[in-house]
């Protein structure tokens, strides 16, 4: 009602509220829009480098079907060492790294209120 009354152009109303193309190129006497740098970069792919789902930011994603190309290092190429332990080993505590095994928390009275 407002375009019939000459308050508003057709051009101004947002495009998905008209039906319209989003350059305008629908409305007949609209200047045109053009695209911007970043539209083109979109459109020729560069949208796909975004949408990686590599671990560390770009690169190819995961291979969740088997169909690709093995990477990495041959079996036995690598070799890891792991340390023995004797039986009655007993991990570091944070406490005793700090220094604050000496002290000995208060002895409280029955159901710790004293």
């Amino acid at each position: 009602e407002r375009v019939a009354r000459g308050e508003l152009k057709v051009e101004d109303i947002p495009y998905m509220q008209r039906g319209g193309a989003w350059d305008n190129s629908d409305v007949k006497g609209a200047k045109k829009k053009g695209w911007l740098k970043s539209d083109k970069e979109y459109a020729s792919g560069g949208y796909k480098k975004e949408q990686s789902v590599s671990v560390f930011g770009y690169g190819d994603g995961l291979d969740w079907t088997g169909e690709k190309a093995k990477k990495g290092p041959r079996p036995g190429e690598i070799s890891i060492s792991v340390p023995k332990f004797s039986k009655n080993y007993k991990p570091p505590n944070v406490k005793d790294l700090r220094g604050d095994a000496t002290e000995k928390p208060k002895k409280k009275g029955p159901f710790g209120l004293w």
